[in-house]
C-alpha cells in the first residue's frame, strides 16, 4: 500500500513537472495562420529552400490528400514546382487535396490544378514579386489564358516569412 502511494505521488510529481515544462515552450507563427497550414507551408518553403541552395529557382509546392502529406514538387526547366508535385502524387484526381506553394501559381500551373479538381491552394508571394524576383516573366501570368471551362479552384495567400525571405 506504501509503495502504490509514492507511485501515486511520483506521478502527480512528474505530470506537474511535465506540463510546467510545456507550457513554457514558445508557440510561434499560430496568430497568422493556423497550426496545419503552417506545417505544410513549411514543407513547400523547405522544397523551394533546398531548390534554391542547389542553385535552382526558389519554388516549392506540396500537395496535401486528406490532411496527409502526398507529395512534393521543385521548379524545373520545363514544368512549375505546383505542376512536378502533382505529377509526383501520381493521382487521377486531386478531389480532397489541397496544394501549398511558395509562390503564386502560373497560368499554366493554375490551369492544371483545375484540371485535377484540387479544392484550394495556398501560396505566400503574390505574383508581382515573383516577377519582380525574376522567377518567372510577368506572360507566365496571362489571365486570358485561364481555362474557364474548368472549376476555378479558390486560392489564398497567406503569411509567411520563411518563404517571403527566399525572394529577397
Amino acid at each position: 500500500m506504501i509503495m502504490k502511494k509514492r507511485l501515486a505521488v511520483l506521478a502527480v510529481a512528474a505530470g506537474m513537472f511535465c506540463g510546467s515544462v510545456l507550457a513554457a515552450v514558445p508557440i510561434t507563427k499560430v496568430d497568422k495562420v493556423s497550426p496545419t497550414d503552417e506545417i505544410y507551408m513549411d514543407m513547400a518553403t523547405s522544397a523551394a529552400s533546398k531548390a534554391a541552395k542547389g542553385k535552382g529557382l526558389p519554388c516549392g509546392a506540396v500537395v496535401i490528400l486528406n490532411n496527409a502529406f502526398r507529395s512534393a514538387g521543385t521548379a524545373s526547366a520545363d514544368v512549375t514546382a505546383e505542376q512536378n508535385a502533382i505529377a509526383k502524387a501520381g493521382l487521377s484526381s486531386l478531389q480532397n487535396a489541397v496544394i501549398y506553394t511558395v509562390n503564386e501559381p502560373t497560368t499554366d500551373a493554375y490551369n492544371d490544378i483545375c484540371r485535377f479538381g484540387a479544392d484550394a491552394v495556398f501560396f505566400v508571394n503574390p505574383r508581382e514579386k515573383v516577377i519582380e524576383a525574376g522567377i518567372y516573366p510577368a506572360s507566365a501570368y496571362d489571365d486570358s489564358r485561364i481555362d474557364t471551362g474548368l472549376t476555378q479552384v479558390p486560392m489564398k495567400q497567406l503569411n509567411y516569412s520563411d518563404a517571403e525571405a527566399l525572394l529577397k
